[in-house]
C-alpha cells in the first residue's frame, strides 16, 4: 500500500530543529534504486543538557560532509552540480538526504533521479541550503499548527461561546514561498505537510519545476483522497511586492529564502501586517537599507570589512525592526548567507 504521510509532532522537543520528514517506512510498490532509512533515537525522554548535546552534534555531524563539496570562498561553490560530483561524494549526499528525511528514502530516489536525467538542473549548494533550511522552517510550521490544533480543542473542551476564535484556530493554512527561484523548498514543505496549501511565487517559472514535479511524482506517496502527489502545491508567476500577487490571511506562514535587499523587509512588513507566521533568510542587505552598519570606513560602525560580521549585524538589525525574538542558522559552511529570522504573528 501507498505510505501516508505524516507531521511529527513531539511537543518536548519543539525548541531543536526536527528531521525534514517523518513517516512509517514501509516497502515501495515498485522497484526503485534501492535505499535505506537510518534509524533515529527519540529524544522525547532524554535530560536536558542530554538533548541539548545531541541537537549540536547532530548539527556538527554533517560538517565534514560540506567541508568536502566543491568550494569557492568559505562556501560550496553555487556552480557545482550534484551529477558532476564523485560517486563516494554522491553516496554520502543521499545518506545525508535520508537521514534528514526519516521514513522517506523516496526524497533521495527524486532528487538523484533529477541530477542524473537532468544533469544541468540540481545544484549542490542549492540542494543542501535548501535541505538545511527546510529542516528548521519545517519544524517551526509543524510547532504552530501542533499549538493550533491544541487550542482548537481546548476551546470546544471548554464548551466556549468564542466561536470565532475556534474557527480562527481551526483554519487551514497556507505556506507561502516567496521569491522561490527553482522551488524546491516550497515542494519539500507541500510534501512534508500535505493537508496544507502551498504557494510557490516568483515572476516566472523555471524549467527546474516541471523537473522536480515530475520527479516527486514518479517516486513519492500519494495522501489518501488526491490523485497527484503535488496535489495541494501551486506556483504563482506574479511580483510579490504587490497586493495582486500576495495577499495571505491570519495564520498564514511566509517563507522568503535569499531574498535580495528590500525584499526581506518587504515580506517582514508583510507577515506583520496580516498577522502571519514568518521564516526569512535574508540575503545581500546593501548599506543603509535597514540600520547603519556599513562596510565603509565612513559609516557610524567604524567600517566593518568582515561580511560575515556585517551581514549578522544587519539581519540583526533587521530582526530587532521588527521586534522579531528568533534567528537561527544554518551551517556556515554551506553559505556565507546562513541566518533565518523566524516567527509568528498570528
Amino acid at each position: 500500500p501507498l505510505k501516508q504521510r505524516r507531521r511529527r509532532i513531539n511537543t518536548s522537543t519543539a525548541s531543536a530543529p526536527s528531521p525534514l520528514f517523518m513517516k512509517e517506512p514501509q516497502s515501495k510498490p515498485h522497484d526503485q534504486h534501492p535505499t535505506t532509512s537510518i534509524p533515529t533515537q527519540s529524544m522525547a525522554m532524554m535530560p536536558a543538557t542530554a538533548r541539548k548535546g545531541k541537537k549540536n552534534k547532530r548539527r556538527r555531524r554533517f560538517d565534514g560532509l560540506f567541508e568536502t563539496l566543491p568550494r569557492s570562498a568559505n562556501a560550496i561553490c553555487s556552480n557545482s552540480m550534484v551529477n558532476e560530483l564523485a560517486d563516494d561524494t554522491k553516496d554520502r549526499i543521499r545518506e545525508y538526504i535520508i537521514e534528514r528525511c526519516p521514513g522517506s528514502a523516496e526524497i533521495a530516489d527524486a532528487l538523484f533521479w533529477v541530477a542524473e536525467t537532468y544533469p544541468r538542473q540540481l545544484r549542490t549548494k542549492e540542494l543542501i541550503e535548501t535541505m538545511e533550511a527546510m529542516t528548521l522552517i519545517g519544524a517551526s510550521i509543524n510547532v504552530l499548527l501542533d499549538e493550533r490544533s491544541s487550542r482548537s480543542s481546548d476551546i470546544e473542551n471548554d464548551n466556549s461561546n468564542d466561536s470565532d476564535t475556534a474557527q480562527r484556530n481551526k483554519q487551514s493554512m497556507t505556506i507561502y514561498d516567496l521569491a522561490c527561484g527553482h522551488g524546491l523548498g516550497g515542494m519539500l514543505l507541500a510534501y512534508r505537510f500535505p493537508e496544507v496549501g502551498v504557494v510557490c511565487v516568483d515572476t516566472e517559472r523555471r524549467p527546474c519545476w516541471n523537473t522536480y514535479i515530475e520527479a516527486f511524482e514518479k517516486f513519492g506517496a500519494k495522501s489518501p483522497g488526491n490523485d497527484s502527489v503535488m496535489a495541494n502545491l501551486e506556483f504563482r508567476v506574479g511580483d510579490i511586492t504587490t497586493t495582486t500577487t500576495l495577499q495571505p490571511t491570519r495564520g498564514d506562514y511566509l517563507v522568503c529564502i535569499h531574498g535580495c535587499n528590500e525584499l526581506s523587509p518587504h515580506v517582514l512588513s508583510v507577515a506583520r501586517e496580516y498577522r502571519t507566521g514568518y521564516a526569512i533568510m535574508p540575503c545581500c542587505i546593501r548599506d543603509g537599507l535597514v540600520g547603519s552598519v556599513s562596510s565603509s570606513s565612513s559609516g557610524r560602525n567604524g567600517g566593518i570589512t568582515d561580511d560575515k560580521s556585517r551581514y549578522a549585524m544587519q539581519v540583526g538589525y533587521l530582526a530587532g525592526k521588527f521586534d522579531c525574538v528568533r534567528v537561527a542558522a544554518i551551517s556556515h559552511r554551506i553559505t556565507n548567507r546562513f541566518l533565518i529570522i523566524i516567527g509568528d504573528w498570528s
